[in-house]
């Protein structure tokens, strides 16, 4: 295979792995209940005031359920960030661990 063949297919990989990338930002930021308080509040009216629409609620209900539904949104995304930041404290300090007993055996 020439040098040529190779920068083609590493290119299409390339673009390949860019796109996915994108797409999982996309439907992250999506479905994040922060970014569409609103149409959250339209999906989950009815589970919160016992099937009312979302049209036959008051503006102050509007914006608490609004408002709820934003703040469960962001301490979902917080836990999710503490959970992930600690894997990789954990992961750092076990690689370092290893790497210390590898550096001991020699």
């Amino acid at each position: 295979m020439s040098s040529k063949d190779s920068l083609v297919r590493d290119a299409v990989e390339y673009r390949l792995v860019f796109a996915l990338l994108l797409l999982m930002a996309m439907l992250i930021v999506q479905s994040c209940t922060a970014f569409n308080p609103q149409g959250a509040a339209i999906q989950q009216t009815p589970n919160y005031y016992n099937g009312e629409s979302y049209s036959q609620l008051s503006p102050e209900q509007k914006m608490q359920l609004e408002d709820h539904l934003a703040n469960q949104s962001n301490s979902a995304w917080r836990t999710t960030a503490d959970v992930a930041s600690s894997a990789g404290q954990l992961g750092q300090g076990t690689g370092f661990l290893l790497w210390g007993i590898h550096s001991i055996q020699k």
